[in-house]
């Protein structure tokens, strides 16, 4: 199963539909968002997205009544947890958090519970393993954070390898 994993979307519409775009063609099961959406008027860029969309709410959500009121509006199939969010898809343990908070990605990481633990908030890709756990942060689709972190990326997870694969937007 290919898994597609994105995070801090920040606003960003054509670049929102350009991931729509790369997660339909790599025809990936279901879609994960690490949280800062922002605002919830940005859901209809979804449309069209052709697998489930998960995921959390960041430190950058603020209106998030908003957020679950244009899902229906849009009729995008899209679930949401406030901060986490745990599931087993094909046989791996997934944990899926924002970031904002370090040692709890670390405590995730090295825990041992979870084959992957999705995440982001620093806008910086990660694909690390630390024991069996696979730690991802697709990156952001902010094309310049700062001078050290440019680039907007996502993810793809792949459940049969346990591998992962950026991709530049």
């Amino acid at each position: 199963m290919k898994i597609g994993v994105l995070s801090d979307t920040h606003d960003q519409g054509k670049l929102i539909q350009e991931a729509v775009k790369q997660f339909n063609a790599e025809n990936v099961s279901c879609v994960f968002h690490c949280g800062d959406w922002v605002s919830p008027f940005i859901l209809h860029f979804f449309q069209g997205l052709q697998a489930p969309l998960r995921g959390v709410f960041g430190n950058n959500d603020g209106d998030k009544f908003r957020h679950l009121a244009f899902k229906n509006k849009w009729g995008i199939d899209l679930e949401y947890e406030d901060r986490f969010l745990e599931m087993e898809l094909d046989k791996r343990s997934i944990a899926i958090f924002h970031g904002d908070y370090s040692g709890i990605v670390d405590a995730l990481v090295t825990c041992g519970k979870y084959d992957v633990v999705f995440h982001g908030h620093t806008h910086q890709k990660v694909n690390q393993y630390h024991g069996k756990t696979l730690s991802l942060n697709p990156g952001s689709l902010m094309q310049e954070t700062s001078q050290d972190v440019k680039g907007a990326s996502i993810a793809i997870y792949d459940t049969e390898t346990h591998k992962a694969t950026h991709i530049l937007l």
